[in-house]
């Protein structure tokens, strides 16, 4: 039950009641003192004390009659009094309801206030959870951004790292082999072949059936040791005595001392005239079995003859059971078509000398003497004076067309296997 609120109004109306309580009251008390003091008035006994028993001597109206009045009156002013409480209550139920009405309102809106705030601060409690998650995650991105990146510099370094480490073993297995190589190539002379060592090499090639061509390399030895001939073609196809017959059309027709047979083998590689492909070889000698026979001590010197488009080059060198395979030289030949021309230039040469020849020969001997030489070559007196002395093998001052083309061929060369032979026994 709500509480009774007193209002002024109210404070007045219960200010008017007591006065009108103590007027009436008062009033009410006069009337009896006045009744009893007065003399014209008699009192019935037979009426009691009920007022209308009361009577004035002059005929006037009693006591009854006034107190009905009074009651009427007081009814009223009860009335009233009620009406005005009522009206009072209402108001104040009125008042106690709207204030109930703007109390609930203002809790209603502080509690929308508060659903409010406490909504904001967890949307911001959300938003700000979201934002350090999404920190948190770009954070753990970066991280891993940055090791993946770490790594693949690491990666980066340790692969040029390893790279340099490549290059530097290269570089030194490269300058090892150059200079075995060196090492190698210091221990063999390299000249064009003197006339004692293609005799020997023809003599032995006769004996085994070897065949000649314009591009052809024999190799040969003088004890009853194995030396294998090794040929490495441009295409990389190896001839040796496990592939005799070579896809570029090499052929190793002569393979000696498999067993101890001769103490002057010879091994053979040629190709049928004009066949040889163009481009580079390479020629390897290998020890490869040491036959136990006299005279077969080490190192086992040999020579190697490279015939290739009409010049021969001679190679010396040795080995010794157990050493590695020895590369001995590379060579060049030329194209099918660059050999046709530099034959056709040579061809032409050899007319054009033939022709100044002819016409340096002025006694028509076909024999010139060193000043025809000179005039014929065109080099100076002196140099003719050595060539010429080169060709004249007769000794009669005078050298044909061919003595010359003799004598320029035959320039200082290694020692042949003859001189090989000597030195080894």
């Amino acid at each position: 039950m709500l509480p009774k609120t007193i209002t002024p109004s109210g404070v007045l109306m219960e200010i008017a009641y007591l006065i009108a309580s103590f007027a009436l009251g008062g009033g009410f008390c006069y009337g009896l003192w006045f009744i009893y003091t007065r003399k014209d008035i008699t009192v019935s006994a037979r009426q009691g004390m009920n007022p209308e028993g009361l009577r004035y001597g002059s005929r006037a109206p009693g006591f009854g009659s006034a107190k009905k009045e009074i009651d009427r009156k007081l009814a009223i002013v009860e009335n009233r009094r009620r009406r005005q409480e009522a009206i009072s209550s209402r108001l104040a139920l009125e008042d106690a309801e709207r204030q109930a009405r703007e109390q609930l309102e203002q809790t209603r809106a502080q509690q929308e206030l508060e659903r409010q705030r406490i909504a904001e601060e967890a949307r911001a409690a959300a938003l700000e959870e979201a934002r350090l998650a999404n920190e948190a995650a770009q954070k753990v991105r970066d991280e891993e951004d940055e090791a993946r990146r770490r790594e693949q510099e690491e990666a980066r370094l340790a692969a040029e790292r390893e790279l340099r480490r490549q290059e530097d073993l290269l570089a030194a297995e490269e300058a090892r082999l150059a200079e075995i190589a060196d090492a190698q190539q210091q221990q063999i002379a390299s000249n064009n072949a003197n006339s004692k060592a293609i005799k020997e090499l023809q003599a032995r090639l006769e004996r085994e059936g070897a065949k000649s061509s314009d591009v052809q390399v024999s190799l040969m030895w003088n004890n009853y040791n194995d030396l294998d001939l090794h040929i490495v073609c441009p295409s990389g196809e190896r001839i040796h005595g496990g592939n005799k017959l070579s896809a570029c059309g090499g052929e190793l027709d002569v393979d000696a001392n498999v067993r101890a047979e001769t103490r002057k083998p010879v091994e053979n590689v040629f190709w049928p005239e004009g066949t040889a492909p163009g481009g580079q070889y390479h020629v390897y000698v290998h020890y490869y079995k040491k036959h136990k026979k006299r005279r077969s001590k080490d190192p086992t010197k040999f020579q190697v003859m490279v015939s290739n488009g009409g010049d021969t080059t001679e190679y010396s060198a040795e080995l010794s059971a157990g050493d590695p395979i020895m590369q001995v030289c590379s060579f060049s030949v030329s194209t099918k078509e660059e050999r046709e021309q530099i034959k056709r230039e040579l061809e032409s040469e050899l007319a054009a000398l033939k022709t100044r020849f002819e016409s340096a020969d002025l006694d028509g001997s076909a024999m010139l003497s060193v000043e025809e030489l000179a005039e014929a070559t065109g080099m100076s007196v002196e140099d003719a004076e050595v060539i010429h002395k080169q060709a004249d093998k007769d000794g009669d001052g005078e050298v044909s067309l061919d003595e010359y083309l003799e004598a320029i061929a035959n320039l200082p060369s290694a020692p042949d296997l003859d001189s090989l032979s000597t030195n080894e026994d």
